[in-house]
């Protein structure tokens, strides 16, 4: 009789030693899991950034204008550096225009902005004349379909004038060509400044503005340009 007394003696001590054990255990087994899954989100969150990184370095033209075509094209970081590129499309009136340049970068965080290098734009007006654009630099905006351009601009109209300006934009749907900046042009029988200008109806007509100034140069015979013989 004694004996089973002191065995459920000491039972009885022995049962809060186990629990705390069990729960030990319960809470090593509960860390883990919350390690894992937390490594587990860790690790998922990597692989879809990964993915992303993995899309932007392969597939860099996912979202590149599709009126563009390019010889090479190399990629360091996020930008793009293309190798003779070339952008075509159509105006409103139905008459392409074209666009070319020795190189061009793009920044893949912003696909529809595109820097050119040594570019030339052309395009024909409603009385079949050709409008050619160079610069040497511009930025093309696929969004707008416009060419913002800065450095030795020149514009030429083989058969009416040649235009020189620093800065201008070119909106390719509507044919206008638009300075705030001085510009000089010059005609068969004129040169003419002025602070601003403004070229219309797909090149066909100019408008000027701000302290416009005119040169009249003479005619080969000697004449002034303009007036005729009696």
């Amino acid at each position: 009789m004694a004996d089973s007394l002191e065995a459920a003696a000491r039972e009885r001590q022995s049962v809060p030693g186990r629990d705390r054990a069990e729960a030990f255990r319960a809470a090593a087994i509960h860390s883990r899991r919350v390690r894992r899954l937390r490594t587990l989100i860790i690790v998922g969150c990597a692989l879809a950034a990964a993915g992303l990184l993995v899309r932007a370095f392969y597939d860099p033209f996912s979202k590149v204008p599709g009126n563009l075509a390019l010889a090479s094209a190399t990629l360091n970081g996020t930008r793009v550096t293309m190798e003779r590129p070339k952008l075509n499309g159509y105006r409103r009136d139905g008459r392409p225009y074209d666009v070319r340049a020795t190189s061009g970068v793009q920044d893949i965080r912003q696909p529809n902005i595109i820097e050119l290098n040594d570019l030339e734009a052309k395009f024909e007006t409603a009385s079949r004349t050709v409008v050619r654009v160079a610069a040497r630099r511009g930025v093309y905006d696929s969004g707008k379909d416009s060419i913002h351009m800065m450095d030795d601009i020149r514009v030429v109209n083989a058969q009416s004038y040649d235009i020189r300006m620093k800065d201008a934009t070119v909106d390719f749907k509507n044919g206008d060509i638009v300075s705030r900046e001085p510009v000089s042009v010059v005609m068969t029988s004129a040169t003419i400044t002025a602070n601003a200008l403004t070229v219309i109806d797909n090149g066909d007509q100019i408008v000027f503005e701000g302290d416009v100034r005119s040169q009249f140069h003479p005619s080969k015979d000697g004449e002034p340009a303009g007036e005729t013989k009696p």
